[in-house]
Order: C-alpha cells, then sequence, then structure tokens
C-alpha cells in the first residue's frame, strides 16, 4: 500500500477541522471535500482535450492546459455543469490514524483515498456508500479505461457489509497499485560480504535468503504489521507454496524463477491464485503465533526497522536490502542512478507475493447533489490523459491503462524510445531539454527552426485564441513526418567514405545511426528497414565501425581534441504486459493480440533493464533474471498469479497486533544490539574519561591552591621578618 509521509500531528489537526462536505459556496457553486495521503496526486501542469461546449452551448472539441489534478477539475467540472466548482483536498498521515478519526464522526468527507483492507474495514462497519449501476453511468472513463485484471480482483475481494458479503468493486474505484518487495544493491552487498554480485542478485528472488546468516545486518524491513507479517507467511508457508505450485501444473519448476507455462495465465490466475491467497491470509492464533517464530529469527538478522527511511538509506548506501513498496523502489532506483551512482535493483521472489491497492470510496455522509461532483471527480481522474499525469508526478502505477498511459510507459521504458530519440542541439543543453520526435502541441521557433526557449529554459507552445496550445496536425507517436514541426538531425553516417574527416564536426549524443522514419513497427536505420529485434546487432555493428574510425581519428589529434568512443546497445527482452492493457487501446484486432512480436502486439514491451544473474557451473548452473524500475513498475504477466491480496483480518486482528507488538518489543535486532552496544560503550568511555578528567582537574585545583596559599604565607612571613 501507499504509506504517507505527513506528520502525524499535523494530518490530525487537519481531520480535526469542522464538517465540510455538503455544503455550497458563497458564490453559489458547490464544495466537495476530499481526502487522501499526501504526496499522492499530481500537482503539475498537463494538457488535456475534452468535449467542451462553446459559448452558444453546443459540444466542441476543446484543448487545455490545467495547473494540477485537483485544480483542472475544478475548473474541467465548473464548465461541465455551469456552475462554480470547488475542491477541499486534505490529507492524513496512516490509513490507521485516518480511520480512527473518522470513526469520531467529527468530521465528514465526499470522497476518501484508502488502501484496501481500510475499505474493507470501512464497508464492515457501515461507512461506504455503496457504488450503483447508475452510478457507474458517470464512470464510464473506469469502466472502459480500467485494466480488466485489477477490475478482476476487485469484484474477487469481499467484506460483510449487513452480514452479507459484498465486493471492493461495489465499493470503491481503484486508484493506484503495486507490489511489496525486495530492493536491493548488489555491488554494496558483494563488496561488504565477500560475496560475487551475481549470487546477490540469483538470492534476491528467494524470501529465504534475508533469513541467511551470510546477509545479516545488511538489510532494514518495514515497521508496518501488515507488510513484515506477510513476509513473515512466505517464508513460514515456502515448502507448502512450492508444492501447491507443482501440483497446479501451471509453473515451471525446473527453472528456479518458476516460471508460468505458456496458455496457463487464466488457469493460475483461477485455480493457483485462490490457494496462495488463502495461505498468504492466514490469521489464525496458531498461524499467527508460527509467523512470529519467523519474524523473531528474522529479527537477529536485520539491521533494523524503518517507517520510511529505507529508500533513502539505500540511495546514500547505508543499508544493501531493503523490504520495499514499488513506488518507493522506482524513487531509489531513480535516485540512486542520478544522484549516487549507485545501480540498485527490485525483486519480487519467485514464489510471489504481496500485491495492493489503494482505492477512492463514498462516505455515507455525502448527500446525492455531492455524491454525483464526486462521481464526476473519480470519471476525471480514471481519463488516461489524468491517469498519466498522475503517474507521471506521483510514481505509482495507476487502475487506469489506454493509450495515454500505454505511450507514457513506452516513453520512460521501452529502448525503441530511446532509439528513436534525437538530440535538440540547442547550445547549452541538457538532456531534460532535449524532444522527443513526437510532441503533442506545437512550439515557438526562430528562422533556422531552434526552438524559442522562455526564461527558465522550456520550450514555448503556440496557442490559439482562446490560449490553448495547438496541436500537431495528424501527429503520429515517433513516426517522422515533414508535418512534425520537431527538428530532425541526421545522425552520423558510419559507412561515408569521408566519415574519418567529419569526426571533428560531429556531437556523439546526436546519434551515429540515422533513425529517420522509424515507428515502433519499424527501426529504420540510415535508411534501410531493420526489425526491432535486429536493432541491437545492427546498432552495434556500427558502434564497432564508429568506434574504429574513432581510434583512427584520435591517433592524429591531441588528447584535449580526443572523442569518446560510443557504447554498445545492451541486448533486449520482451515484457508482456496484457493483463494491463488488453482491451483499453484502440485498433488493437485479435491477431495483433496473438503475435509475440512487440512490434505487432501493442501488449508487449521491449526492455534492456533484465540482468541475468547465474550461479553455479556446467550442468549445475542456474541463472534468474532481476529487473529495475519497469519490473518495479509493472510485473510481468507471469508473476501476476503469484501475487495476493491481503485481506483485512477481522477479528483475528488483535492476535496479530499481539504478536507484533511482542516481535517489536522483544529486545533489538543484533545488528541493533551491536550498534546499540558500541554506541553504550563510547557513551561510556566519554562518561568515565569525564570524571577521570573532571577529578584530575579538580585534585589539581585543589593542589595549585595549596601552593599559592603557601608561596603567599611564606612571603607575608617573609616581609614581617
Amino acid at each position: 500500500m501507499k504509506h504517507c509521509k505527513f506528520r502525524a500531528f499535523l494530518a490530525l489537526s487537519v481531520l480535526a477541522l469542522p464538517a465540510l462536505a455538503g455544503c455550497a459556496s458563497d458564490d453559489g457553486g458547490i464544495t466537495i471535500k476530499l481526502l487522501n495521503c499526501e504526496d499522492y496526486i499530481g500537482e503539475s501542469a498537463f494538457d488535456f482535450t475534452y468535449m467542451g461546449k462553446d459559448k452558444q452551448g453546443n459540444p466542441v472539441e476543446k484543448t487545455a492546459t490545467y495547473a494540477g489534478v485537483v485544480a483542472g477539475f475544478e475548473k474541467y467540472e465548473s464548465e461541465m455543469l455551469g456552475r462554480p466548482v470547488h475542491v477541499i483536498y486534505d490529507t492524513y498521515d496512516t490509513n490507521e490514524t485516518m480511520l480512527a478519526s473518522l470513526k469520531t464522526g467529527k468530521t465528514s468527507y465526499d470522497l476518501i483515498a484508502a488502501s484496501d483492507y481500510t475499505v474493507q474495514k470501512m464497508m464492515t462497519l457501515g461507512m461506504l456508500q455503496a457504488i450503483t449501476e447508475a452510478d457507474r453511468e458517470r464512470l464510464v472513463n473506469y469502466d472502459d479505461y480500467c485494466s480488466s485484471y485489477l477490475l478482476d480482483v476487485t469484484r474477487g475481494i469481499t467484506a460483510k457489509v449487513d452480514g452479507k458479503d459484498e465486493t471492493m468493486y461495489d465499493y470503491s474505484v481503484g486508484y493506484m497499485w503495486g507490489t511489496l518487495g525486495i530492493l536491493f544493491n548488489p555491488a554494496k552487498v558483494a563488496k561488504e560480504k565477500k560475496l560475487p554480485e551475481e549470487e546477490v542478485m540469483f538470492d534476491m528472488l528467494d524470501w529465504n535468503s534475508l533469513w541467511d546468516d551470510k546477509y545479516r545486518g545488511m538489510m532494514s524491513v518495514k515497521d508496518s504489521m501488515r507488510d513484515t507479517y506477510s513476509v513473515g507467511v512466505m517464508k513460514r508457508y515456502h515448502d507448502d507454496i512450492v508444492n501447491y505450485m507443482a501440483a497446479s501444473g501451471d509453473f515451471d519448476m525446473e527453472d528456479p524463477m518458476l516460471p508460468l507455462l505458456e496458455g496457463k495465465f487464466d488457469e493460475a490466475v483461477a485455480n493457483y491464485n485462490p490457494k496462495l491467497t488463502q495461505i498468504f491470509n492466514g490469521c489464525t492464533p496458531e498461524v499467527v503465533a508460527e509467523v512470529k517464530d519467523v519474524l523473531l529469527q528474522l529479527k537477529e538478522k536485520i539491521f533494523g526497522f524503518e517507517v520510511d527511511s529505507g529508500k533513502d538509506d539505500m540511495v546514500k548506501g547505508l543499508i544493501g536490502i531493503n523490504l520495499a513498496w514499488s513506488g518507493d523502489a522506482v524513487y531509489a532506483m531513480d535516485r540512486g542512478e542520478n544522484e549516487a551512482d549507485n545501480t540498485i535493483y527490485y525483486a519480487v521472489p519467485s514464489t510471489g507475493g504481496n500485491i495492493w491497492f489503494d482505492s477512492w470510496c463514498i462516505p455515507k455522509g455525502s448527500d446525492a447533489e455531492h455524491k454525483a461532483v464526486a462521481l464526476d471527480f473519480l470519471n476525471f481522474i480514471s481519463d488516461p490523459t489524468v491517469a498519466a499525469a498522475n503517474m507521471d508526478e506521483t510514481g505509482y502505477s495507476s487502475f487506469i491503462a489506454g493509450d495515454t498511459v500505454h505511450d507514457l510507459i513506452r516513453l520512460w521504458y521501452d529502448p525503441r524510445s530511446y532509439a528513436m530519440f534525437q538530440y535538440d542541439a540547442i547550445e547549452g543543453a541538457d538532456w531534460e531539454d532535449s524532444d522527443f520526435i513526437y510532441r503533442e502541441y506545437q512550439i515557438k521557433r526562430d528562422k533556422d527552426g531552434n526552438p524559442i526557449l522562455d526564461d527558465e529554459g522550456n520550450v514555448i507552445p503556440i496557442v490559439d485564441e482562446e490560449g490553448n496550445p495547438v496541436p500537431v496536425v495528424e501527429d503520429k507517436p515517433y513516426e517522422y513526418d515533414e508535418a512534425h514541426d520537431i527538428r530532425y538531425l541526421l545522425g552520423f553516417d558510419v559507412d561515408d567514405p569521408e566519415a574519418l574527416q567529419n569526426l571533428a564536426d560531429f556531437a556523439p549524443e546526436e546519434g551515429i545511426v540515422n533513425m529517420a522514419g522509424s515507428t515502433f513497427a519499424k527501426a529504420m536505420m540510415d535508411g534501410v528497414e531493420v526489425a526491432w529485434e535486429d536493432y541491437p546487432d545492427v546498432y552495434n555493428a556500427k558502434v564497432a565501425k564508429f568506434n574504429e574510425l574513432v581510434e583512427q581519428y584520435n591517433a592524429t589529434v591531441s588528447e584535449e581534441e580526443a572523442i569518446e568512443p560510443a557504447e554498445e546497445a545492451e541486448g533486449w527482452d520482451i515484457r508482456d504486459l496484457t493483463y494491463m492493457f488488453q482491451g483499453t487501446l484502440d485498433g488493437v484486432t485479435p491477431e495483433m493480440e496473438q503475435s509475440d512480436d512487440p512490434a505487432v502486439n501493442p501488449y508487449l514491451f521491449y526492455t534492456d533493464e533484465l540482468v541475468e544473474a547465474t550461479v553455479g557451473e556446467g550442468e549445475q548452473a542456474q541463472s534468474v533474471l532481476v529487473g529495475r524500475q519497469f519490473y518495479a513498475q509493472y510485473p510481468d504477466n507471469n508473476m501476476i498469479p503469484k501475487l495476493a491480496v491481503m485481506a483485512d483480518y477481522g477479528e483475528n486482528n488483535i492476535h496479530v497486533l499481539k504478536m507484533w507488538s511482542d516481535v517489536k518489543s522483544n529486545n533489538l535486532p543484533l545488528a541493533g544490539v551491536i550498534v546499540f552496544a558500541v554506541v553504550l560503550a563510547a557513551a561510556a568511555v566519554i562518561v568515565v574519561g569525564a570524571l577521570l578528567t573532571r577529578r584530575y582537574y579538580h585534585k589539581f585545583r585543589i593542589e595549585r591552591r595549596k601552593a599559592l596559599a603557601a608561596e603567599e604565607k611564606a612571603r607575608k612571613k617573609a616581609k614581617v621578618e
């Protein structure tokens, strides 16, 4: 689940405000009140195209630039309703704090975002309104663009409402989702523990490794009862889970990654996953006692518990392994790569783990008028454009798919995007100032075609009479066309007879291959069509030629004039995200869906982030693949049946709470004990030293005073005589 960073005292002060749900504003409009975690919604500007109204009230397509998701909804909804709409947006620190405050009845809201187990609890407590079929007429975006897999999961999560089993789908609208896994820095761990890096990578695909003495003191775990309990369950019932996997016939048990067999996805989701979920949600007194034992063992091996510092500690290199939520993992990997030169990885072990959801729900205190506007808000944030803006800011994965989110994921992670990237040669420009071949709107340019920048270095959009950016006419994603207003720079032709002479004027960042005409369906390399699966090999052949020229060139110039050789492209693997995007993209045919070629099937993505780790030699050798940001953001299709939702503990919550209290209070972890002992010893040395020093100087001052007194007495005696 997404855990907030907001300080508790401030969140509580927000919740203590007078109830404002159901109120009208002074300007005759309507005000709705929302409650969400902090840092969990987009606040940056984004463009939004929608069917609005002209001055005569006729429908017309419009494009507006909104200053954030909440501000955008206020502007959009005000136009749609014809009267002002305002949003009061509050935040809270934890689900438990939020729920306890709401149960007092002193506050009320029209919409609340909460984690899956909290939504279940609120359903059981009778705090929520059902989302009816009539309500869903205002949620067309959600039903059209939400991942069908995620929708089915919410339909399978139930809670007792007035004695009847009701589904989470009928009481909430999904917002963000993710996994719990292991964040690790193999270089740091290998160096400190004198291990091969590949061995560290291999081990991190097994929950049992966290209990291995060879990783003692390297890891911090979440100071979160539910998350750490789930890891204890995966350890305690590891053998049972493996036996269920083998008995299902859905997995390749000879492969250490335990991958899904081809064509077994639906069967594994329908049959194996419920068995895993049953084990995963065991919380009887007997199960809790067993999990407590393994968590106490784990406690002896870890450095300590942390609430929100783990991701920063990983970036700084203070720890080498961390139990992490997928969104925090992406944050840590990005920062580690950009700021600290730390290459960090993320893994959900091969037996699976926890998948969590955060959803919006409507409390009973919201009246019909405000509920209608709240539903409009949910429909607004379920538009793929808004969902993409949300993801771009928060780093978490939205329930929503659709073409805009699909394009964003390609932009972030698919190496075809990097291959088609063209450097925008503005003097002094950095990577962040560069353009991709595709832009949604036209920008101002000088007579030479160079972008005109504002005082902050940003491109300036061309706007219409109403101030809206003018879109590029007949634009196609990443497909170069003369109609595009983006300047295209030709690459360096390594086959040119005069290539060596041209090196002096060549900027390597412009690319050694001319990719003009490339699309996600095909690569055009120096005017020759190449299948994307062959791109790395063809590119690396050109790199080899280029580096030969560089070597010859550098031999004729000074060291200051020398050119850096180009780097080879990594090999590409394929990620299958059918579960996320199927049924949400335009123009996809059954034939396309059945293809195993990412150039044809849009549910497939290339990736260059997977690293193979091998242990053993010869016939005993075993290999696994570990990933980074893309893997954390979106698990592969193979992993989905191995992810279980952790339900509310219900009446067994008291046993889990007692267990967690015992684990936390049962002494410090061994690493913590050692650190504490060292600190205590150092403090003792300082205290003793201070006392001895003080005693010494006290004695010294006494002796000095005696000496001075004796000298004074002698002087007086001499003076009398």
